[in-house]
């Protein structure tokens, strides 16, 4: 893996990995905890297995993404002895029986739902990426159990109709659809939603072509592709890749905790896990950049991506993007997710928000934190609202931490992700080819 050296320090020693290590499967372990505890456990419910959205706040909502996560952390908790092998096949068949008791338009999932009633909450969107996410922990344990799993799992995912959710005339994705108001917005960039175009196109029921994926691509080739160079040792760059649009990290992690990306390209020869390490560099290097601005950031001490921040939830970025914010808010689950990308500065960051007594409780690190300004009159409002620490845990943060953490470790997630035969129908569709 790719260690910035010059800037990140010393070699690590045998025993500093040995710890880095520990706190990476420690933070592993109570992310899966948070899902199995937090989550409606109650066995007569016809919503058993919907995922908190957040936990301890709101105690009503669930995320219909992290319901998604929370079903690919289960074959995680078997292959590790966190749970039994029949306990889990029994919370995977009874949580897909729960999403088919939702209520859905063609097919797809509303956002938010209350995770005790399968209401929709808050007017949430009818969400194409959160029922993308879903699906994927779907397929994931039904590859994983098989049997009656892999049949209600087939099911859910044949219900949803992907030509509907086409704006015709720009041949994209759009971003929502409210039935109050109809569809809005546009997954005009590359972000978070590759996983889509391979699930459409895999689809057995309502198959889309190439097209929108090469829609997509021409836009990006245009107007999203750049490099980072490091202010501090301007030596040390990036290579060329395609960015987001806000530069917020977990965008280059989300679909890649399920889609194996390593040694595949597509019809004009991209190659996705490639460019998520260039867009990991470029966040860990942008961070460093600032470290004499914000205490936050460090060597040991980076992530900037979406979660909540001091007063407010917001997708924080770095540079290379077309519009970034920051403030000095670090998401660790952004850094530990890193960890096939940038092994070494994800295993010392591990360790080092271990370290920090505010930032870690029952469920392993919380969502977020921020120490302020270095110099006050330079963010005199930050500086007025730190040191601030999160007091929650965020689902589908503590899922892709569990994920990219356990193909670290065994490649669980993209083995069985990546059997499924309509993923590789989809990938074939699409014009990825083995490198």
């Amino acid at each position: 893996m790719f260690g910035i050296l010059g800037l990140s320090g010393c070699q690590t020693s045998k025993d500093e990995f040995k710890k880095e290590k520990e706190a990476l499967q420690e933070e592993a372990r109570l992310s899966f905890l948070y899902f199995l505890e937090t989550s409606n456990n109650l066995e007569d419910s016809d919503y058993y297995g919907l995922a908190r959205d957040r936990y301890s706040g709101n105690t009503v909502i669930s995320s219909i993404a992290a319901t998604g996560f929370s079903l690919a952390s289960i074959p995680v908790g078997v292959e590790n002895g966190w749970i039994s092998k029949e306990d889990a096949q029994k919370r995977a068949s009874k949580t897909l029986d729960s999403l088919s008791n939702l209520d859905r338009v063609n097919g797809f999932f509303y956002h938010f739902v209350n995770i005790h009633t399968g209401k929709r909450e808050w007017n949430s969107e009818v969400s194409i990426i959160d029922t993308g996410l879903l699906l994927a922990g779907a397929l994931t344990v039904a590859q994983y159990f098989k049997g009656e799993v892999y049949d209600k799992a087939m099911a859910i995912y044949d219900e949803v109709n992907w030509p509907w959710y086409i704006n015709k005339q720009t041949n994209m994705f759009y971003m929502g659809y409210k039935p109050e108001t109809g569809f809005g917005g546009a997954w005009d960039h590359v972000s978070e939603q590759l996983l889509l175009y391979v699930l459409a196109a895999g689809s057995r029921t309502y198959p889309t072509d190439d097209s929108l994926y090469k829609t997509v691509k021409q836009v990006v080739n245009r107007s999203y592709k750049g490099s980072y160079t490091s202010t501090l040792d301007p030596s040390i760059k990036t290579n060329e890749f395609i960015y987001s649009y806000d530069g917020s990290l977990f965008q280059h992690q989300f679909s890649h905790a399920f889609v194996d990306f390593r040694n595949l390209e597509d019809y004009e020869g991209t190659n996705w896990f490639d460019n998520a390490i260039e867009a990991t560099k470029a966040n860990y290097l942008y961070t460093l950049d600032y470290s004499d601005r914000y205490k936050t950031y460090s060597s040991n001490s980076w992530g900037i991506s979406a979660g909540d921040g001091p007063g407010e939830y917001r997708a924080y970025g770095a540079m290379p993007a077309k519009s970034n914010a920051h403030n000095g808010t670090i998401m660790p689950y952004a850094a530990l997710s890193s960890i096939n990308y940038l092994e070494e500065e994800a295993l010392r960051a591990a360790y080092h928000f271990s370290q920090i007594e505010q930032l870690n409780g029952t469920y392993g690190l919380k969502d977020s934190y921020n120490l302020g300004p270095v110099d006050e009159a330079y963010n005199p409002t930050m500086a007025n609202r730190t040191p601030w620490y999160a007091s929650d845990y965020i689902g589908i943060d503590k899922g892709i931490t569990l994920l990219m953490i356990e193909n670290y470790n065994s490649e669980l997630i993209w083995t069985n992700f990546m059997s499924n035969k309509q993923v590789q129908n989809g990938l074939d569709v699409l014009g990825f080819t083995s490198n």
